[in-house]
């Protein structure tokens, strides 16, 4: 279960996105322009020991996907590009401000 969730949120944070997006690449990815841009693939990707991963993608960007740490015992990975972030989750994609409404609105999506 743990590997097919991490999978799935591999393939939802930086796989899927590039096969979605219809617009440009912009400079820099930011919350406002991430969903609608085109998102360059991964060239490299690492498990960070820890629970997390990261990588770059062909032109050199660094991507994160780390766990989220919560006393609701959710598990949420926040991936980050640039300036732009969002919550990958069992429940879908969560845009949210901050770790804290993140796991709000996950609980909410149950």
């Amino acid at each position: 279960m743990k590997k097919r969730f991490l999978m799935m949120a591999i393939l939802m944070g930086s796989f899927l996105p590039t096969q979605l997006a219809w617009a440009e690449v912009p400079a820099v990815y930011t919350n406002a322009n991430y969903i609608n841009s085109t998102h360059e693939e991964p060239a490299d990707f690492y498990n960070d020991g820890w629970g997390g991963f990261y990588g770059h993608t062909v032109t050199g960007r660094l991507f994160t996907q780390t766990p989220v740490t919560n006393d609701e015992n959710i598990r949420l990975h926040k991936f980050v590009i640039d300036e732009a972030f969002f919550y990958i989750s069992d429940r879908g994609t969560i845009w949210a401000d901050s770790d804290l409404m993140a796991v709000s609105i996950y609980l909410t999506l149950g």
